[in-house]
């Protein structure tokens, strides 16, 4: 071997060599032979790209952020101790694997509000990662953030700041990509990064697939933040599953109709209301839905007035006053078994 071939060192390094002068084109060609066996697409299941696209259509911006964060950061959001500390971090600030998207997310907003752009609206999609008793265990979740006027500025549109209903609008969207919204409900529930009288669990049959509300005031003024601020971040295993669409005909006789003007607590939430008229209604009820609420003047206090449209269809022939009045009887009587409701004249 010439001194001067530092290069070849093993066996691997003379047989190239050797190819080398002998002459790669003249090396025979034999092409590998595989089975390829194409993996079955899952129909019903929502691609990550399709939930991205529903928040690019609504304003949204997509933020990538580290998977390392500040601990102080993550305390604001999370206070258990699944976090996992780095052996060796890059700096103190970035020394724990995140266990949520939203101090990333936060850490942007606060970014952006300090170069004066107070309309901001954020999502992003990555692994979170937390301890378990199998070891380490990585969570996919999408998650978002919004802060400032409802509208991007302009003399056609009057200044509103955006509210719950507006970020809770957004994640039904995403809720409803795969065709099972009606799988999902929002519990009012605590969560210590939250506002205490805004925020929800978002629940897919009796299982917790995540979070929205208002951030913690207390937050907010800690991070120097404009609000209100308000946030969400969804399991994607949790919510990606839809269902495959199927067509019913549609059914040619006429619709009905009628409303009811409730006085119930307070504390009762609508989503428990509509759950018992569907329950009582019949199998022919189509729809419910939510026209007016009213809780001022005139209303005893720690109640409210709803007022709800409930229509009913029949597939083969028209519904009977006579059946309509028993259907409306039917709810009275459960809301007012189940509510203590009172029907409002």
């Amino acid at each position: 071997m010439p001194s001067y071939r530092f290069d070849i060192a093993i066996e691997a390094d003379l047989v190239e060599e050797l190819a080398r002068i002998y002459g790669y084109n003249r090396l025979p060609v034999c092409a590998p032979t595989a089975t390829l066996t194409p993996k079955p697409a899952n129909e019903a299941k929502v691609s990550i790209k399709s939930l991205r696209r529903v928040l690019l259509a609504r304003g949204y911006n997509e933020a990538i952020t580290y998977s390392f964060v500040d601990p102080k950061m993550q305390a604001y959001f999370d206070t258990s101790d699944q976090g996992i500390e780095l052996a060796n971090p890059i700096s103190a600030d970035m020394s724990l694997m995140r266990t949520s998207l939203w101090p990333g997310l936060a850490q942007a907003l606060q970014h952006n509000q300090n170069r004066q752009q107070q309309r901001v609206r954020l999502f992003e999609s990555g692994l979170t990662f937390k301890r378990s008793s199998a070891g380490i265990e990585q969570v996919a979740k999408i998650g978002g953030v919004i802060a400032g006027g409802r509208h991007e500025e302009s003399w056609l549109e009057k200044t509103e700041s955006v509210d719950f209903y507006d970020v809770k609008g957004d994640v039904e969207a995403l809720l409803a990509m795969g065709g099972a919204a009606q799988e999902f409900t929002f519990v009012a529930k605590t969560h210590h990064a939250l506002h205490p009288g805004q925020s929800a669990s978002i629940m897919r049959n009796g299982e917790e697939v995540g979070f929205v509300g208002a951030l913690h005031p207390s937050i907010e003024k800690a991070l120097g933040l404009n609000g209100p601020v308000y946030l969400f971040e969804l399991s994607l295993a949790g919510i990606e599953q839809g269902v495959i669409a199927s067509f019913t005909e549609l059914s040619k006789f006429p619709e009905v109709r009628r409303d009811l003007s409730i006085l119930v607590s307070s504390s009762v939430e609508l989503s428990a209301i509509v759950d018992d008229m569907k329950a009582s209604a019949g199998e022919w009820l189509t729809d419910v839905r939510l026209f007016d609420l009213y809780d001022g003047k005139g209303i005893e206090p720690d109640h409210k007035s709803l007022a709800l449209g409930l229509t009913w269809q029949h597939t083969s022939r028209t519904l009977t006053d006579e059946e309509i009045s028993e259907f409306i009887g039917n709810v009275i009587n459960s809301l007012e078994k189940q509510f203590s409701a009172k029907l409002r004249g």
